[in-house]
């Protein structure tokens, strides 16, 4: 059951409604998340909930987009008591002294590229120029593909981008396009997608993938307990469904089912109107790798990946 401002239910009835529906130990999971690669399974999650989720109610919220301040608020505030987020952001915000804040699971291991205008010459040509960020510097898409030029001697200048019509109105022009763009899915889908339905006189191709400078394991999304005080049960039920999800959208039959409900989901929720063919092809291609993984290899993969970055993991950053 998913929760509607415009549902002219009276409180009585919704009451008797959920009665009928949820059982005894179903719960109101209060999830918070960005516009970015961990939002099209939400969305998905949230509309065939009777079907992954049928014992609790999801209540979605959305992240402060870009303000780290106006986060660490929310999770303070206990407004929610699940977040889908960078895995870099959460353990920063541990280190800032929100040691309620645990990581569940990683969630997303694929989903941010770099393009350059097609024909261009070789990333070594990005040495000194600049590379517009979509949303903006200091996340995933800057700090990841910074690291993996700098691994090729190749220390370019980030400057924020944004990801709306600014960013594409500077793309689509060879006058004023930069020398390259990184960007998160489903940005990346949404530039090929309108290089090609608007003809624009600058087009773009993917040059680099980051997670080729970490031997393809790079958890760049995680989901996160934002408090101790949450049902080990419950947590229990909405990794199982997230792992359902996931394995529902890598069938290609239902690509364009998560197509459609990806492009409500973001008109309704995060006001952005992408269209579904942007996640079509994103889905078709493959280009955002979902999955739960909590074994003990993933620990060592987030030590090794976190250690890149100069960071020490946090002693119980992981929600046992």
């Amino acid at each position: 059951m998913r929760r509607h401002a415009h549902h002219a239910l009276s409180f009585a009835f919704a009451l008797i409604l959920l009665a009928g529906v949820r059982g005894a130990g179903a719960a109101e999971i209060r999830l918070s998340l960005p516009p970015d690669p961990n939002a099209l399974p939400i969305f998905v999650l949230e509309q065939k909930q009777d079907r992954f989720l049928p014992d609790d109610e999801l209540v979605l919220v959305s992240n402060p987009a870009g303000d780290p301040s106006a986060m660490r608020a929310m999770i303070q505030s206990r407004r929610v008591d699940f977040a889908l987020f960078n895995l870099i952001g959460g353990v920063r915000f541990r280190q800032g002294g929100l040691q309620d804040l645990g990581l569940v699971t990683p969630w997303v291991w694929r989903g941010i590229y770099l393009l350059q205008p097609a024909g261009s010459g070789s990333l070594a040509s990005l040495d000194d120029q600049r590379i517009l960020v979509a949303p903006g510097t200091s996340t995933p898409p800057h700090i990841i593909t910074e690291r993996v030029l700098a691994g090729m001697d190749i220390h370019p200048e980030f400057v924020t981008g944004g990801a709306g019509a600014v960013l594409m109105q500077q793309m689509r022009q060879p006058q004023r396009a930069p020398a390259a763009v990184a960007a998160p899915e489903p940005v990346v889908s949404l530039i090929l997608d309108r290089q090609e339905n608007q003809d624009w006189d600058q087009r773009w191709e993917i040059r680099l993938d980051p997670t080729t400078g970490f031997d393809g394991d790079i958890p760049l999304g995680a989901l996160w307990a934002t408090h101790q005080d949450i049902d080990p049960d419950v947590r229990e039920r909405l990794v199982e469904a997230l792992d359902r999800v996931a394995a529902w959208m890598a069938n290609p039959a239902h690509h364009d089912e998560a197509a459609a409900i990806g492009a409500a989901g973001y008109r309704s929720f995060f006001r952005m109107p992408l269209p579904e063919t942007t996640f079509r092809r994103m889905l078709d291609a493959e280009r955002v790798q979902w999955s739960v993984d909590r074994g003990p290899a993933v620990r060592k993969t987030v030590g090794e990946y976190l250690s890149a970055f100069g960071i020490e993991t946090p002693t119980g950053l992981f929600v046992e």
